[in-house]
């Protein structure tokens, strides 16, 4: 194969690639559709064995590699489990790295080597020029064709375990490069590094100390050291406009030192999100719009924010905790801000909310904000933001990423100027239970118990408006208040409670509970099918259950810290829930028995938590493939 021989066959590949990507937008497709001049091809193997894979066949495999970046540990790995690949490819099954390596050096000449990583570059070129991004190269066809899907006789399990390496392999690859901690290029350790080291403190649900870094690192050459680790993420935490110290932010600044970090963390979250949200986006699993719910969970401070008796000095202000008793404390100088003191007494906590998409779809956080309460040891100094600006914060992210037309929340959030927010400024249904009731509203539920034919009672257009001095609504200068502070009319549904947490108790307890929604026109029947669809954000409870486990246990007091750990933790989830979507993908379409019946609103989960763990951190530890012999 002549040079100018080389230079023709090159340019009519890539002239096919280019042509195949305005057909497809998934790279293993391209090359399982390009037409190779294999006959132009020399195969230097000449004892051809029963076990030989096809030469063409590793052709594609070779290009796949070198367009995608894999490492061929990576790729064969890849292709031993997605059997699509295999069947796109022309294989007969799965090679291993050591026949990938073998046909790359001894089947392959220099030249054709030369001239397959030349028509890669130029695929990946073309791949960019067609919109998909480089990160998008290996990402998982999220819709194989029927032909390239085969029957199996494996059990569903053991199908799970095969394919569950390669998800979370590819799953983890989209979530890292949208962090991005702003340091320098020539620093030892890149980021991948930090966030690896991330991923491991929370799976193995070790402390952010130097002790726990000393176990991660025992059996790691060139480790990433424990101060590197926190400096990076402080980085990260660090708006890139202004290099501030917290001290900046303490004496006079309108913004605390909080905000700051959440505006610096949030858009690295959504763009990690968004990556997330793009792998099953072209699934029939997943439809928008979505319903979404809020609510509030809690990291514990095993801390208390008070000195000891020994520790008070004469002239140390205090508080008083006790209004009957007049019982006084006295608060320690340097108690981190953001720890908010729970409704049970000694409880303190970093709390945060979170909007995650439940009902149907597959449940994933996808937006984020601190909480900050005014705490009893501030005295007079704290600050709280109102739940109305924290609703506010969490439909902004979030409706950067998804279509959403209902939000639910929990009682907490039963406030005029959540339900402003949610109705004005975002055009969204709202379900929310109430905290209180009137004397008017609980005549009607107490109808409502005394008539055996009546199961719900609905009561429309109840007109809501909001006090002059409704939290974080400027009523004088927000177009969306109306005369007399009006801002739109409320249903009130009675209905029977299905949770005791649902229920407004009084001495003549009803067993009734009282929701309030945006919607018009809702019936007692639908009222019923409404607080069925409120019975769907168990899904936000569960999570909490799943997302404080990821979180590490941290000694640092420093904000950028807690939050990154709190968000990360987040993705985490989102990785475990999106890594089981693609397995019920591959599943429904490999199981002819296997998929969603008529009654069901979701499948129930094929790989448990516990599993994508231990194989999570098996493939960090295990990732680490010696370089490929050079060309």
């Amino acid at each position: 194969m002549t040079d100018p021989d080389s230079e023709r066959i090159a340019d009519a590949l890539v002239e096919q690639a280019a042509t195949l990507f305005d057909v497809h937008d998934n790279v293993s497709r391209v090359i399982g559709n390009l037409h190779l001049p294999i006959d132009e091809f020399q195969d230097r193997y000449d004892i051809l064995m029963d076990d030989s894979f096809d030469f063409e066949a590793m052709v594609r495999v070779y290009l796949y590699m070198q367009v995608t970046g894999l490492s061929q540990t990576a790729v064969t790995d890849q292709i031993a489990v997605l059997e699509y690949l295999q069947i796109r490819f022309g294989l007969d099954g799965a090679p291993t790295q050591a026949a990938l390596s073998y046909t790359k050096r001894k089947r392959f000449s220099g030249k054709l080597r030369s001239l397959l990583n030349s028509v890669a570059d130029d695929i990946s070129d073309a791949a960019s020029d067609h919109g998909i991004q480089s990160q998008d190269f290996r990402k998982l066809d999220p819709d194989p064709d029927p032909t390239e899907i085969q029957e199996t006789s494996t059990p569903l399990h053991h199908y799970v375990d095969n394919q569950a390496p390669g998800v979370i392999t590819s799953t983890l690859d989209e979530v890292c490069p949208a962090l991005d901690t702003g340091r320098a290029e020539n620093v030892k350790h890149e980021d991948e590094v930090v966030w690896e080291h991330q991923i491991l403190m929370s799976l193995q649900d070790r402390s952010g100390t130097r002790a726990a870094y000393r176990t991660f690192n025992k059996f790691r050459n060139d480790a990433l050291h424990h101060d590197t680790h926190l400096n990076a993420v402080n980085s990260l935490g660090t708006p890139s406009s202004y290099q501030y110290t917290f001290d900046d932010f303490k004496n006079g600044k309108p913004t605390p030192d909080w905000r700051h970090v959440a505006d610096a963390i949030q858009p690295q979250f959504s763009a990690a999100v968004e990556r997330q949200l793009d792998m099953i986006r072209p699934t029939d699993e997943f439809t928008e719009p979505v319903v979404a719910a809020i609510d509030v969970t809690g990291a514990p401070v095993h801390v208390t924010p008070w000195k000891g008796e020994d520790d008070i000095e004469p002239d140390d202000e205090r508080i008083v905790v006790d209004e009957k008793t007049g019982d006084t404390r006295v608060p320690k100088d340097d108690y981190p801000t953001m720890v908010n003191g729970a409704a049970e007494s000694g409880v303190y906590e970093y709390q945060y909310a979170t909007l995650t998409i439940v009902g149907a779809n597959t449940p994933l956080v996808v937006a984020v904000e601190p909480i900050r309460h005014h705490s009893t040891w501030e005295g007079g100094d704290g600050r709280s933001t109102s739940w109305a600006e924290v609703v506010d914060r969490l439909m902004e992210q979030a409706t950067e990423l998804v279509d959403i037309h209902m939000v639910m929340a929990d009682k907490a959030f039963d406030q005029h100027g959540v339900c402003h927010v949610l109705d004005q400024r975002h055009d969204v249904t709202y379900l929310i239970p109430k905290k209180a009731d009137s004397q008017h509203l609980r005549s009607q539920v107490a109808e409502v118990r005394e008539d055996p034919n009546v199961t719900a009672r609905v009561e429309q257009d109840a007109s809501l408006y909001l006090r002059n001095d409704t939290p974080y609504i400027d009523v004088d200068d927000d177009p969306d208040v109306g005369e007399d502070n009006y801002s739109h009319d409320v249903t009130f549904m009675h209905v029977p409670a299905e949770r005791d947490d649902w229920i407004i108790r009084h001495a003549d307890d009803t067993g009734y509970a009282i929701f309030m929604t945006n919607s018009d026109d809702v019936s007692p029947l639908e009222a019923e099918g409404l607080v069925n669809w409120y019975s769907r954000r168990w899904d936000i409870e569960n999570e909490y259950r799943m997302i404080l486990p990821l979180m590490p246990s941290i000694a640092s007091k420093d904000y950028r810290m807690r939050f990154f750990a709190f968000t990360f933790s987040c993705l985490l989830y989102n990785l475990w829930r999106i890594v089981d979507h693609s397995l019920k993908v591959l599943a429904s379409e490999k199981y002819d028995d296997y998929g969603r019946g008529p009654h069901e609103s979701r499948l129930d989960t094929l790989l448990p938590l516990s599993d994508l763990l231990a194989s999570s951190i098996i493939c960090l530890f295990s990732g680490l493939d010696p370089p490929d012999v050079a060309v």
